[in-house]
């Protein structure tokens, strides 16, 4: 579609994301409607319809990184020209996932002294920009500053301090950063693409938006999104954000191990692991014969055998590191005590077989398999697991102001005053 013609999608009112992973990119345009009747009584009065969808198979990514460009460029032009069309918008700025840079949680507290006798908003914006130059250090990117709660003189927290009498203001911040480079290159294969970043989303949190209930967010569980490069891992606890990492594995490197091993194409591997791939061997597995072509020079295809058991020892090995990878991960950062007994398992990598009983023997939890939300007016080709972090950047946009938090680098600050969070008010003052 003509990038200069056509309707403009940000004089709508629209949002657009865009999700650049390593198997796939995927951009979305939605619009807000009126909340149906059932959402209406709870408090919502808004939600977002999708209008546009479009995905590509990834080119140029590896591991949630750009490595390189114009392959990169490509995949996603080919995504929001789809998108677009079947909208009939052109979009001009998106919302876009994060896996990549190192991604982590990091909580600290920052402190000021008043100036004035009582706490006031200016007081706030100062502890909080105190903050976000700490959680900066070495080079990296803040993707979400956020509050936890706030001291007067060290005395109990406080929800909200203003108005309040104080000598001293002090905040507890959880922020989510990276390193800046890899973003950075992000941004500049988009903007390549001649579309603005409008908000940047750390992906392991946009899954856990859409995978996760509002009963499980408040209760504390832990949701950990499989995808082809790159396992996300998050922590929703009293319906807050708690912890963020990612590993930089996923289910490509089961189809690499099964390659490698076998000796076979990794298109072959794919389908074998698809179609065979269990994290747990049965009995009758030993006699099942599979059956693929062996890479080489010949002129008739030359073709191999093994068991399924061996492929679900292939499997596993490295299902078992990924998980156990993701579990010194949350011992170590010390929320064992807030991520709660439950695990939400999803992503496009969460859909082998056994995967879920065998993640509950891993962490020794309760483990489900996590769909994304439901959205009016996606197709069905965008419902499945693949899609839970494309469709969590959306449920982002509907959340509270507080949460919406994107870079400095992106012209936008902490205080809400960027095109993103204005979109945010919009949609929450038109209905």
């Amino acid at each position: 579609m003509d990038r200069h013609n056509g309707h403009n999608a940000r004089r709508s009112g629209l949002v657009a994301i865009l999700d650049v992973g390593t198997s796939k990119v995927c951009c979305m345009i939605a619009k807000p409607v009126p909340a149906p009747h059932h959402l209406a009584e709870t408090g919502q009065t808004t939600q977002l319809r999708v209008i546009g969808f479009g995905h590509q198979r990834s080119q140029g990514i590896k591991s949630g990184v750009v490595v390189h460009m114009d392959a990169a460029e490509q995949a996603i032009r080919a995504a929001v020209d789809q998108a677009e069309r079947m909208a009939g918008k052109i979009i001009e700025d998106v919302i876009v996932s994060v896996s990549c840079g190192r991604l982590k949680s990091d909580v600290f507290s920052a402190g000021i002294a008043i100036a004035s006798e009582s706490v006031r908003q200016n007081d706030i914006d100062k502890v909080m920009t105190a903050g976000r130059e700490y959680a900066e250090r070495d080079n990296r990117l803040v993707l979400h500053l956020l509050a936890t709660g706030y001291r007067l003189d060290e005395d109990d927290t406080v929800n909200d301090p203003r108005g309040m009498i104080a000598d001293r203001l002090s905040v507890d911040v959880h922020a989510v950063a990276a390193d800046h480079p890899p973003i950075r290159n992000l941004m500049l294969c988009v903007e390549r693409c001649h579309l603005s970043v409008a908000g940047l989303v750390a992906a392991p949190y946009a899954s856990s938006l859409s995978a996760i209930s509002d009963a499980e967010a408040k209760l504390g569980v832990t949701c950990i999104d499989m995808g082809a490069g790159t396992t996300g891992i998050s922590v929703l606890a009293d319906g807050q954000f708690a912890y963020c990492d990612a590993i930089a594995l996923g289910g490509n490197h089961i189809s690499l191990d099964l390659a490698r091993h076998l000796s076979t194409p990794l298109e072959e591997a794919e389908r074998i692991k698809t179609l065979h791939g269990c994290a747990f061997a049965a009995a009758s597995d030993e006699g099942e014969i599979i059956s693929y072509p062996v890479m080489g020079e010949h002129d008739v295809p030359q073709f191999n055998e093994t068991s399924k058991a061996q492929i679900a020892q292939l499997v596993q090995e490295r299902i078992e590191e990924i998980l156990e990878t993701a579990r010194d991960r949350l011992e170590s950062a010390g929320v064992r005590d807030v991520a709660g007994q439950h695990i939400v398992l999803t992503g496009g990598a969460s859909q082998l077989a056994g995967l879920s009983n065998y993640a509950a023997r891993i962490f020794s939890k309760s483990v489900r398999l996590g769909r994304p939300r439901h959205l009016p007016g996606l197709p069905e080709q965008g419902v499945g697991p693949a899609f839970t972090t494309a469709t969590g950047l959306l449920q982002y946009v509907m959340r509270e102001p507080a949460e919406i938090g994107p870079c400095s680098q992106t012209r936008m600050l902490t205080t809400g005053t960027g095109y993103l969070s204005r979109v945010g008010q919009w949609i929450r003052e038109s209905f």
